[in-house]
């Protein structure tokens, strides 16, 4: 099973602040890369990272298994945990050389189709306001989640840039406390969520499949488990793909207790 590009935009949001962070396709899986030296290699939506000694004493307790058939033991990474997977990466990018460059290829321009990117039109340095997003995403459906999580919540959506280049850009977070209730990526016309649920709440949830779409239970099955959980990606077009989002949503924490 692939990696989710959501999840590996994820990892690299939380290596952000350690210097310059990207990530590239390799292979059908992924490798992140800090400073411009690989650091973390990502399959199955499993973080993980070379055995160096560097490494040994931060990830002693981690679990050790080859990222794939025929590869090294690397040390599986939780992702959860932002101090140690932002540790092992600084401590990887000192010890890592730069990889040689290889001459390029020379390639004809490609002509460009459609509208410039959403990181183009609303760069780092312009950070757009909600009602920029919302005409850019120019979906009912965006505003309608809006409304319902600051109702059900009493959250205030945060607008923050990611740097990863698999989904680069401002995207909108919702967080009750520390907890992330879930992450909105623009796109034109649409946008995704994504809903991270953890294994208890998995237990709640396949119950109750059968009245979930066939398009969602087709990506439940084709999401890979970590760390007993799932990083479930939805994406929202429709009303029904919504109420979808609300229901995963409801299941990772329950709504505020309205003032009588």
């Amino acid at each position: 099973m692939a990696s989710s590009p959501d999840f590996v935009n994820f990892i690299c949001e939380q290596l952000e602040g350690l210097g310059a962070v990207r990530s590239r396709k390799m292979f059908g899986e992924y490798m992140v890369y800090l400073n411009d030296k690989p650091v973390i290699i990502i399959c199955d939506d499993r973080p993980m990272v070379n055995m160096l000694p560097c490494l040994e004493e931060l990830l002693r307790s981690r679990p050790v298994q080859p990222p794939y058939e025929g590869a090294k033991d690397h040390y599986l990474l939780d992702p959860d945990d932002r101090e140690t997977l932002r540790e092992a990466a600084r401590l990887a990018e000192e010890v890592t050389p730069l990889p040689k460059k290889r001459a390029p290829k020379k390639k004809e321009t490609a002509k460009t189709e459609g509208p410039p990117p959403w990181d183009v039109v609303w760069p780092r340095q312009m950070q757009p306001s909600l009602s920029d997003i919302g005409a850019w995403v120019n979906n009912p459906a965006f505003e309608e989640l809006l409304l319902w999580m600051g109702e059900a919540y009493g959250v205030e959506p945060l607008v923050e840039f990611s740097r990863c280049s698999l989904d680069k850009g401002w995207n909108v977070k919702f967080k009750k406390g520390s907890k992330s209730l879930c992450v909105l990526y623009v796109r034109q016309g649409w946008f995704t969520a994504m809903v991270t649920l953890g294994a208890k709440q998995l237990l709640e949830l396949e119950p109750l499949l059968p009245t979930f779409s066939a398009s969602f239970r087709k990506l439940y099955e084709k999401t890979a488990l970590f760390n007993g959980g799932k990083w479930l990606v939805v994406d929202v077009k429709k009303p029904e793909q919504l109420e979808e989002v609300q229901r995963l949503v409801l299941m990772k924490a329950k709504p505020a207790k309205k003032q009588v």
